[in-house]
């Protein structure tokens, strides 16, 4: 039998094409930090001051506190910072204006986190900024919740300690006549306590409250040092407090707080009690 035809040839394979190696995928770019997560600014910190009216005649101090605003919340792990920045701003200012301030006694007041007082070096950078910029340490005091003198004890006796060797001095705030803090008293850095407004808000219908404010205003005479109320908004409480010997007060029916720029504007709230006094 004649052999079979030879298989035509297989036509070439085709090629492939060929695909580009695969590129690594970009890093994901940093989420933009939240409003409780944004970082401290200079440029959006305003700083207020908020006088301490005085209810009694005697001394001529004049007395601020500073408060220090944001449009953002300022997460707990930044307190420290905005602390610093609050007194880089303060005695940034008060360097450069001081025809505005520095006619007749005057003293401001700042409110620190206890990530602050946990700081062992922060009244050593304190003292250096205040021979920096050639201010008095007694110009500049310190306010420290009752609460952080309870749990965070040694810490805040540390920082007492070191501002009596500096020369500033130390509020205790939202003062409640704890027996913890009342040893802290002795210290002669700590030159005023503020009241629990909680007291003196309800001291008018509440026995015990009233009480306990009154011991506060006898032990700070007894103890040689001031006492101020805080958040006081009604002219019944402003009296009451005038009647039984308070020093300062500090609320809406005394005066708001100003930016720190017009302070050579921001009237003295004396007169105000002066007038509610007559009433």
């Amino acid at each position: 039998m004649p052999a079979a035809p030879a298989a035509p040839p297989k036509p070439p394979r085709a090629a492939r094409p060929r695909t580009a190696p695969a590129m690594p995928a970009a890093a994901a770019a940093p989420a933009a930090p939240t409003v409780a997560e944004a970082p401290v600014s200079d440029v959006n910190l305003i700083l207020e001051v908020l006088p301490f009216a005085k209810l009694r005649a005697g001394g001529q101090t004049r007395r601020f506190q500073i408060l220090a605003r944001s449009p953002t919340r300022t997460p707990q792990r930044l307190h420290a910072a905005l602390d610093a920045l609050t007194l880089q701003r303060l005695l940034g200012w008060l360097a450069a204006h001081r025809a505005v301030w520095n006619s007749q006694p005057t003293s401001f007041t700042v409110n620190l986190s206890i990530a602050t007082l946990e700081d062992e070096r922060f009244v050593h950078k304190i003292a250096e900024a205040l021979n920096e910029h050639a201010i008095a340490a007694e110009t500049l005091g310190f306010e420290i919740a009752e609460a952080l003198c309870t749990q965070h004890r040694a810490q805040v006796e540390r920082f007492i300690t070191q501002c009596e060797k500096l020369g500033s001095w130390v509020v205790i705030e939202d003062f409640s006549f704890d027996s913890q803090v009342l040893p802290l008293l002795r210290s002669t850095a700590v030159r005023m306590v503020k009241l629990d407004p909680k007291l003196t808000s309800s001291a008018l219908k509440d026995k015990l409250s009233q009480a306990l404010v009154v011991a506060t205003v006898q032990a700070a005479k007894v103890m040689g040092i001031h006492c101020s109320a805080k958040r006081v908004d009604s002219q019944a409480a402003l009296q009451w407090l005038t009647a039984i010997g308070c020093d300062f007060a500090q609320g809406a029916a005394l005066s708001a707080a100003q930016p720190l720029e017009a302070l050579a504007n921001v009237p003295d709230p004396t007169s105000r009690v002066a007038a509610i006094r007559s009433m």
